[in-house]
């Protein structure tokens, strides 16, 4: 998927020095809600579940083809209770800009091309994001797109907004 300036395609193996170099940044990784003290495996082990997973794109500049962050569709294991409250197939997104590329608008740029072709190409009835509580700049992108909040919960003891888009 090709945007104005950023395409998107699948995560692969040679993604990984950009990746690890991209949440060596601990701001990011408190934001991402990744462990606040990390080594190289546990970044390898990172990007290994996330390349073994079946949507997992990295997002790249086309000016200079440096990898900026990435996009996932994960199974998220949502508390019953906000089972409960979505009806119908929808998608969760997880996303990151890495810190040298943030407040460019890429992430919008990315998620106002890729919302849209999961409502248009996949039955689903809605998109779910979460942020944790303290993550202004997310929870302002998510309002910005339309996504509505709904609920809450705890991971880590660190509140997670859930946000969410319907068709």
């Amino acid at each position: 998927m090709e945007t104005a300036k950023l395409f998107l395609r699948p995560l692969k193996e040679t993604d990984e020095n950009a990746f690890i170099s991209g949440i060596a940044d601990r701001s990011l990784r408190i934001n991402y809600g990744f462990p606040e003290i990390i080594d190289a495996e546990l970044s390898a082990s990172i990007f290994k579940h996330f390349c073994d997973l079946t949507r997992a794109f990295s997002i790249n500049e086309k000016h200079s083809g440096n990898m900026v962050g990435f996009l996932l569709e994960v199974d998220t294991e949502l508390p019953d209770n906000i089972k409960e409250m979505l009806s119908g197939e929808g998608r969760t997104l997880a996303f990151a800009i890495y810190t040298p590329y943030q407040r460019h608008g890429y992430m919008e740029e990315v998620l106002n091309a890729y919302i849209p072709y999961l409502f248009q190409n996949h039955e689903i009835k809605y998109v779910h994001c979460g942020h944790f509580e303290d993550n202004e700049p997310s929870k302002r992108l998510l309002k910005k797109l339309g996504f509505k909040e709904f609920t809450n919960h705890i991971i880590n003891k660190r509140i997670i907004v859930d946000e969410i888009r319907v068709r």
